[in-house]
């Protein structure tokens, strides 16, 4: 009886651990001439935030279909 609820905690360490912080990423590219070039990938920016309504265009600034015309 002890070893299912032992064997359950196991499977549920990973869920309390939470993922493992990802090492730093690079794209390694070969170069035409036989050399190659690293290029780092960062995916720590935070995304920019929605534009206003002013500068795009919302469904909200359109004009309005006029029946009568």
């Amino acid at each position: 009886m002890n070893r299912p609820l032992s064997l359950a905690v196991l499977a549920l360490l990973p869920l309390a651990i939470g993922p493992l912080p990802a090492q730093a990423r690079s794209i390694t590219a070969q170069i035409c001439g036989g050399g190659t070039i690293e290029i780092p990938i960062e995916r720590d920016r935070q995304p920019q935030a929605p534009c206003t309504a002013k500068g795009c265009h919302a469904g909200s600034c359109r004009k309005k279909f006029d029946s009568t015309q």
